[in-house]
């Protein structure tokens, strides 16, 4: 197809047949998505760029209206639904606005003039006509068209004697190829200038390892090194350090390198992985361009990171932007000046159109010449002094840079050079500020991820200003709207800071800050558990670090403990979901203790939850580790379960009302723990009080629901899941019923249900999209996966394998890629090849990294032995089975326990040990509950032993390692 904007909206097929679409809602529609040709737009910014000022009551019904209005009018196959939003099935060369946008894109990059004039003119050759849009809400659009033809015709205009780096490009080049996801912030504008530093940029990390870009403050270095990273493309990853404090640098990197990321699928006595390993688990094997923004202020710590990701991340590039070197051996430098006098003629030439609507006219060039000049080209003081123009004359800001040009020639030289060079712009800009204004900007310094627009009036009725102040804000460039919300340039947040500081509030505004996030996220937390939890875990997502600030503020104010408790209570949900551990675990010892008062629900939630990781932390030593900080004192436990029981009843909520059945399984489990932390775990849960919430109810069924298919007790696996399902999805509740329908699955599998089995297993990973990890994922589908070969489905099967391998390759983990191979080889086992089933194992190694858990590790090394026995090659299948049984024994994950044993069984049949293989099969089966008698290999070991399995009279534990004795 073809479609072109300019001079009018045109659309024709392949045939070349004209196609019109109808209506000014699906022309929107295909205007939106055709701006991001080829990408999915998601549901939020298709709604807010198609209904800005008054959105229909349900948007994503009304998108999917008009969507299908536009398929029948396209044809079936023009728009795709995509997880989270739509895509158009386009390529950018058949948009004309997108094709000019790339073509003038290309030709920045050029550093040969005469070849960057061609290809402008290619780009002009398809301006026919004004630029066509639905509607005045997209001038956005025209704005950028606009300029882009602006820099086009400049670069046409351009001599051939234009200066330029010979033999580069200005880009990077063929950037390694890699299936990262990377998420690099949208350029606000267009880059003007600058392309030698890019070149140079380019050209020192084809040399170097690590590339470090300096310059003043206010000269660009961020939005460098952002080019840098588009132009790199998708293996990128890009670390903001400028919220990060003094310890905080791993932590900011792991969540860069991938939030939903799930590192470890462990077993709930697992110790959690810290940030150092979960960045470095997430990028490793990728050959990743590794981005630390802003590292002045933990330049030691960041030269620390810097050297450890190199050397345990060998495909790895990392570019640096600081006020001085890091000091690493290797570092190589890009040094950043001022703006070429053209570039920043033209830098400030188009922000001040943008802010008044017409360019500079020429009686007006010495005007903008003095400025450029006084201001030493750097680009932020340039946009700071050309947004004055919506007000001011060009004249009256020359005039108005008088005093402070004298304020910066006057300052002590032991300064910070930040502040000596843009200090007085903001002074300037602060000076015309109503007191609310000022109050809303004191405000959002402290909020180092901005201020959704949602949120702006809390915040700003904590702070005691008015919500629309940010806007006006907005209007002064002191702070920038994008994205549903305020963010803030990082020289004018420190400025706010050094205000507050100056004037003596800091403290008060962080918290102030922190009751907001506490306010905010206790009105926010409620929804996950329900039918708005992706709302509501985007929005803690989004609020990653005011989170983070809001709890550190808490822990060094005394008067802020109850703030953080809250604080802790409102993230406990979302981090759980996301399994990050150590922040949580970190936030519960810190907020927690021995003699808490339990006078709110949220001092009974976290102290509760701080019990059980305490016994976690205490299992953990009994089973022979080192114990991790926060065990709890067994000796302790009674006591601290009965206030904690007491409370409970005195705050009831849906968290409160499951603390005491919890705390009562923990409390058998004490009791039992002579036969070891590591075995199965064979305890009742109670029910909650009959008159907790029905939440509650769901949440217990589910937790008995997983600890009866880890011990083996189908029917209660099955009464429970049952219960769980029906209760969540009478609440909407999308996790829930999610990880229900997951055991649900389970229990259906082993009543030979199969294909309901596989419908409900493919519900729970349409459920965990987007609110879990691309680990999860592929372990959801994986489970999918083995019910298709159950079913004798292994054409499916291998279709469902290739979306597999496809998700692992985009996401490029090494986690991702084992759990793939690990799925390639149980698809050819099935199929009983075990030579194709050993060529994935291989790609393993020799083992998968010691880091996984216990029971990945055992589980593949339990795969191996069965390929091993399919080709037979029975002394490399004991020698698996030696890693395998002990590893799963030592997890207690019955289920994994349970495939040892059966490969195991396999081993003893085609050693002829028909006898030995009856009891393993008999030890598999008891682990399971259930024959899995539609298991592939499970009917191999009985058809080849033919007879039935043989039952032990001792547990199955003691039974496997006396056969475990056996191997040679």
């Amino acid at each position: 197809m073809r479609l072109r904007f300019f001079g009018g909206l045109a659309l024709a097929d392949p045939a070349g047949e004209a196609i019109t679409v109808h209506g000014r809602g699906q022309q929107a529609v295909l205007f939106r998505l055709a701006v991001d040709a080829g990408t999915t737009v998601g549901y939020r910014p298709l709604s807010e760029d198609l209904w800005p000022d008054d959105p229909p009551e349900d948007p994503r019904a009304a998108l999917q209206s008009l969507v299908s209005r536009l398929r029948r009018s396209m044809g079936a196959d023009a728009v795709e639904s995509t997880p989270g939003g739509y895509r158009l099935s386009m390529t950018r060369d058949e948009v004309d606005v997108t094709r000019f946008q790339d073509l003038v894109a290309e030709a920045r990059t050029r550093s040969d003039p005469t070849a960057a004039a061609d290809i402008a003119r290619t780009a002009i050759d398809l301006w026919t006509g004004e630029p066509w849009t639905p509607g005045p809400e997209f001038d956005w659009v025209v704005r950028d068209l606009l300029e882009d033809r602006a820099h086009a015709e400049r670069l046409v205009r351009a001599t051939l004697a234009a200066d330029a780096t010979a033999g580069s490009s200005g880009r990077l080049g063929a950037a390694p190829t890699s299936s990262a996801r990377s998420v690099i912030p949208a350029a606000l504008t267009p880059l003007v200038g600058r392309q030698r530093e890019l070149a140079t940029i380019g050209a020192q990390l084809s040399a170097e390892r690590l590339v470090t870009l300096i310059g003043p403050g206010g000269a660009g270095k961020t939005t460098l090194a952002l080019e840098t990273a588009r132009a790199w493309g998708d293996a990128t990853v890009v670390v903001e350090l400028a919220p990060a404090a003094p310890g905080e640098v791993w932590a900011a990197v792991a969540t860069a390198a991938g939030r939903s990321i799930r590192l470890a699928d462990t077993t709930t006595t697992a110790t959690p992985t810290s940030s150092r390993q979960r960045a470095l688990d997430a990028l490793a094997g990728r050959p990743v361009l590794i981005v630390l923004d802003n590292c002045e202020h933990v330049s030691g710590e960041a030269a620390e990171v810097a050297l450890a990701l190199l050397r345990a991340t060998p495909t790895a590039r990392l570019l640096a932007t600081s006020r001085e070197p890091l000091g690493v051996a290797g570092e190589a430098f890009v040094d950043l000046g001022p703006l070429p006098a053209d570039d920043a003629i033209e830098l400030f030439s188009r922000r001040v159109r943008a802010a008044r609507g017409e360019a500079p006219a020429p009686r007006e060039s010495d005007a903008v010449e003095r400025i450029v000049r006084r201001l030493d080209g750097l680009p932020l003081a340039l946009e700071l002094a050309a947004a004055r123009a919506r007000t001011l004359t060009l004249a009256e800001i020359d005039e108005g840079l008088d005093d402070r040009f004298a304020l910066l020639a006057t300052g002590p030289r032991t300064a910070d050079p930040r502040h000596q060079t843009l200090r007085a712009l903001i002074d300037w800009s602060w000076e015309t500020l109503t007191d609310p204004e000022r109050e809303a900007l004191l405000a959002a310094s402290v909020f180092p991820d901005g201020i959704t627009a949602a949120d702006a009036s809390v915040v700003a009725r904590v702070f005691g200003t008015d919500a629309a102040a940010f806007d006006q804000l907005v209007d002064r460039s002191l702070l920038r709207r994008g994205d549903g919300g305020y963010r803030m340039l990082e020289t004018v947040r420190e400025y706010g800071i050094d205000r507050l500081r100056s004037d003596g509030r800091e403290e008060e505004a962080r918290g102030r800050q922190a009751a907001a996030m506490a306010e905010l996220a206790r009105t926010r937390e409620p929804l996950l558990r329900g039918p708005g939890v992706r709302d509501g875990l985007a929005w803690f997502d989004a609020n990653d670090e005011n989170l983070s600030a809001a709890l550190r503020a808490c822990a060094e104010q005394p008067g802020l403990f109850e703030t953080g408790v809250e604080l802790v209570r409102a993230s406990l949900w979302p981090s759980l979901m996301r399994e990050r551990f150590d922040e949580l675990s970190d936030g519960i010892r810190r907020f927690t203790a021995l003699d808490a008062d339990l006078d709110t629900e949220a001092a009974v939630v976290i102290n509760g939850v701080g019990l059980l990781l305490g016994l976690m932390s205490a299992a953990a030593g009994a089973a022979g580790d080192e114990p991790a900080p926060g065990a709890v004192d067994l000796a302790d436990f009674d006591g601290r379960r009965a206030r904690l029981v007491e409370a409970a009843a005195r705050h009831p909520s849906e968290l409160t009302a499951v603390i005491p059945p919890l705390l009562a399984a923990a409390a058998q489990a004490i009791a039992g723990q002579e036969r070891g932390w590591g075995w199965s775990r064979r305890f009742e849960i109670p029910a909650a009080s009959p008159d907790a919430p029905e939440w509650s109810h769901a949440f217990v069924s589910m937790i008995r629901s997983a600890v009866a298919q880890n011990s083996g007790e189908v029917d209660t696996l099955g009464v429970e899941s049952e219960r769980a399902v029906r209760t969540f999805r009478e609440l909407g509740d999308v996790w829930g019923i999610a990880f229900a329908s997951q055991m649900r699955s389970e229990w259906l599998m082993l009543e030979g249900r199969l294909a309901e089995a596989l419908e409900v297993a493919d519900a729970s990973t349409a459920g965990f999209t987007g609110l879990t990890s691309v680990s999860d994922l592929l372990q959801q589908r994986a489970q999918g996966l083995g019910i298709l070969l159950r079913l004798g489905r292994l054409d499916d099967a291998r279709a469902r394998l290739a979306e597999i391998e496809a998700t692992a390759r985009a996401d490029g983990s090494d986690r991702a890629l084992a759990q793939a191979r690990m799925a390639a080889a149980t698809v050819e086992i099935a199929a009983g090849d075990g030579a194709a089933a050993l060529a994935h194992i291989d790609g393993l190694g020799t083992t998968i990294p010691p880091e996984f858990p216990d029971q990945l590790q055992a589980w593949a090394s339990s795969k191996r032995a069965q390929a091993l026995v399919l080709v037979d090659r029975p002394d490399e299948a004991a020698a698996a089975l030696r890693v395998a049984l002990p590893l799963a024994l030592r997890s207690g994950d019955q289920p994994i326990i349970a495939d040892v044993a059966l490969s195991l069984a396999g081993w003893f049949a085609v050693t002829g040990q028909d006898a030995a293989a009856r009891r393993a099969l008999g030890a598999s089966i008891s682990l399971r509950g259930r024959p899995d008698a539609a298991d592939p290999f499970y009917r191999r070991v009985v058809e080849r032993v033919a007879a039935a399995p043989e039952e032990s009279p001792d547990t199955a534990h003691d039974e496997l390692q006396r056969l475990g004795e056996l191997l040679p």
